[in-house]
C-alpha cells in the first residue's frame, strides 16, 4: 500500500473512531509504531485537530469535530461549488457564517493560478442578489437546532405593540428578500406561526415534551403555504413626498420604497401573513403621508386606529 493510499484510509479510520492509540494504527494498517507516529504528524500538519493523552487509557483523540475524508473534484466541478457558496454573499446572516467564510477561503487557495483568474472574471459577471438589511438574525443557529432535533424553545419576539414571550417549536428556517424567517408551533396559539428571525431578541431553551407537526421539512410548510394562499399578502402604499422621505428612514421598509420623478412615491412588497399588523403599524406612524392601496385586510385596520384614535379625543 502506497503512503498516499495509507493516508487516505488511514483517515477513514480515525474518522469512525472516537479514540484509538497508536499501537491499535500500527496493527490495523501492518506498520511500524513510529511510521504511525509519522503518518499522524503527517495528518495533523494537514490540519487534522488531534488530541493526545499519556499514560493509563491514554491514546488519541480527533478535537471537536470529525475530518472528511479528501474530496477528488475535477475544476469544473470545484469551481461550481465555489459559485454555489458566492451565492449566499448578499445574504447578511447565516447560519454557520465562520465555517462558510473558511471553506470558502480554503477552496480558493486549493484553486490553481489559472482558475483563480477565471473566478475573478467571472466574479464581476454573476451575482446572486437579496436586498441588503441591516438588521441581523443573532439565533439562526439556536433556531436551526431547535427544528433538526424538535426541541421547543421560549423566545422574545418584537411585535408592533412591543415585547412578547412564546414557547415554540422551529419547523425549519428559509429566507426571502433578504430576511430569515421561522415557521414554528406556537404552544401560545395552539397554531403554526410565522416569526422573522430578526425579531427574536432572546433564546432560552426548555424541557417542554415535543408536539408531532404536520410538516416533515420546511419545504413542505412553504409548498402548502403556496398553495393555500395564507403566506403572504401584495403590500402596496401611495407616499407623498415627505412620506418617501421617511419611509427611506426605515430599515424595514426602505428597500422596498420606490420614487417616482415628480418625488412621490410607492411602497411594494410582498408580505407574510404574520408580519402584516407590524407593517401596518410602520405605515401608521407616517401618518397622512402614507395611503394603503392594498391589501383591504391593512386598510380596514387603519380605520379601525383611525377610529379609535377618533373616540379618545371626543
Amino acid at each position: 500500500m502506497s503512503k498516499t493510499t495509507r493516508l487516505i484510509e488511514l483517515l477513514f479510520y480515525i474518522n469512525k473512531r472516537h479514540k484509538f492509540t497508536a499501537r491499535e494504527l500500527a496493527q490495523e494498517f501492518n506498520v511500524s509504531y513510529r511510521t504511525i507516529l509519522r503518518d499522524l504528524d503527517e495528518l495533523s500538519g494537514l490540519g487534522l485537530p488531534l488530541y493526545s493523552e499519556v499514560g493509563h487509557g491514554g491514546g488519541y483523540y480527533v478535537i471537536a469535530e470529525k475530518m472528511l475524508p479528501p474530496l477528488f473534484l475535477k475544476e469544473t466541478e470545484a469551481i461550481a461549488l465555489y459559485f454555489s457558496f458566492q451565492s449566499l454573499e448578499f445574504v447578511p446572516t447565516l447560519p454557520f457564517k465562520t465555517e462558510t467564510d473558511y471553506a470558502l477561503e480554503k477552496l480558493y487557495q486549493h484553486f490553481s493560478h489559472e482558475a483563480r483568474k477565471r473566478i475573478k472574471k467571472m466574479n464581476g459577471r454573476i451575482a446572486f442578489w437579496s436586498p441588503p438589511r441591516h438588521k441581523q438574525a443573532r439565533y439562526l443557529d439556536v433556531l436551526l437546532e431547535a427544528a433538526v432535533e424538535r426541541t421547543p424553545i421560549t423566545i422574545t419576539y418584537e411585535k408592533e405593540d412591543g415585547l412578547v414571550e412564546r414557547m415554540i417549536q422551529p419547523i425549519g428556517l428559509y429566507s426571502s428578500h433578504g430576511f430569515w424567517y421561522c415557521p414554528s408551533y406556537c404552544f401560545t396559539r395552539n397554531a403554526i406561526r410565522l416569526f422573522r428571525a430578526d425579531r427574536i431578541k432572546q433564546v432560552e431553551r426548555t424541557r417542554t415534551e415535543p408536539v408531532d407537526l404536520p410538516f416533515q421539512t420546511v419545504q413542505e410548510w412553504l409548498l402548502e403555504a403556496e398553495e393555500t394562499g395564507e403566506e403572504s399578502f401584495h403590500f402596496l402604499v401611495k407616499l407623498s413626498r415627505k412620506g418617501v422621505r421617511k419611509a427611506q428612514s426605515i430599515v424595514d421598509v426602505e428597500r422596498f420604497v420606490k420614487v417616482e420623478e415628480d418625488g412621490n412615491g410607492w411602497i411594494e412588497a410582498s408580505v407574510p401573513e404574520q408580519e402584516l399588523p407590524y407593517f401596518i403599524q410602520v405605515i401608521w406612524t407616517l401618518g397622512s403621508e402614507a395611503v394603503i392601496k392594498e391589501p383591504q385586510v391593512a386598510i380596514d385596520r387603519i380605520k379601525e386606529k383611525m377610529q379609535a384614535m377618533w373616540t379618545n379625543y371626543v
